[in-house]
């Protein structure tokens, strides 16, 4: 377990240097990754209004959480090497843009991060084949990774399923993720599905017992901040604790398989961990707004629609 961020002591106004000391602590912590923080920056803040970015506004956004020119520079160019993003210089600048797999993986995380919408299952699965003789073991290994980053999970030995990706969507992620891979996918419905719920099929290959302990983690480590005014924090303070808001609550959000109301405990506490995440991402986002609205130079929204929505 981490250990959660110290619990800031704050006046009647923001104390912005207790923020700003909270969020750069948490990222010196080993389980925080530069290149997975990166991710997260461009997926919440940037590609909402862009999908290109200059390496000298990268910087100014990776300045709140401590990280150094040199360690920028090295998580691009692995994000690069992965094909989420590309590079090009114009004169003297380096200029980034997000690639169609980092577009097409981001508005399926919004869809998995920013809402809780789990009505209308109809009871069917779509299955992936991973694990066939056609595969050679780094093709399969990319295919599984990305379809546990889309909420699919495994059923059985190179069978990975999901209750809510369509055939479609998976075909047009799997172009994207290896298009000369020969992957068998399906859609079919398990039977007696009361009966495996009851002995622990779903517990167990959904991870919920290990999710719901990250979740009490990220409660613990956000809950005490709705008690201070937030309201008047420094623009590039609110847009650091906004972002490392999102980017816990993603991790937890995109390792945890898609799972439908069916299949979840009642009173499962990543409802209550949804709505500490929106309290607070509604609170931090106006002064968010003016940070990233001067370093990406445009007129950046103050609410973002279909976020956090209650």
């Amino acid at each position: 377990m981490s250990d959660p961020l110290p619990e800031p002591v704050l006046a009647d106004d923001s104390d912005d240097s207790d923020i700003a000391a909270a969020v750069r602590l948490r990222c010196k912590q080993t389980d925080i990754s530069a290149r997975s923080l990166l991710v997260t920056v461009l997926g919440d803040s940037v590609l909402p209004v862009t999908e290109t970015l200059w390496l000298s506004g990268l910087f100014e956004l990776a300045a709140p959480f401590g990280f150094s020119e040199r360690l920028v520079r090295t998580s691009m160019f692995r994000l690069v090497s992965e094909g989420w993003v590309s590079n090009e210089r114009v004169g003297r600048r380096s200029r980034y843009s997000l690639t169609l797999l980092a577009v097409r993986e981001s508005e399926d995380a919004d869809r998995r991060i920013y809402t809780t919408d789990r009505a209308g299952w109809d009871g069917l699965w779509t299955f992936a084949v991973v694990d066939t003789p056609q595969m050679a073991a780094p093709e399969r290994d990319r295919v599984a990774r990305h379809l546990r980053w889309h909420g699919f999970v495994a059923l059985g030995r190179g069978l990975l399923a999901s209750p809510s990706v369509t055939v479609p969507s998976l075909r047009e992620l799997l172009r994207l993720v290896e298009p000369a891979a020969a992957v068998p996918i399906g859609r079919a419905e398990l039977d007696d599905l009361d009966h495996l719920v009851g002995e622990g099929l779903f517990a167990d290959a959904f991870r919920v017992e290990d999710t719901e302990n990250e979740y009490r983690d990220f409660l613990a480590r956000y809950e005490p901040w709705q008690s201070h005014l937030l309201d008047g924090t420094a623009p590039l303070d609110a847009y650091g604790l906004r972002t490392m808001l999102v980017h816990e609550f993603r991790r937890i959000r995109l390792r945890e398989p898609d799972m439908p109301a069916e299949l979840l405990p009642r009173d499962w506490v990543g409802d209550c961990a949804y709505d500490v995440a929106a309290d607070l991402y509604h609170r931090l986002s106006p002064p968010a707004a003016r940070a990233l609205g001067e370093i990406l130079e445009v007129d950046y929204p103050a609410t973002m629609p279909r976020r956090f929505e209650t």
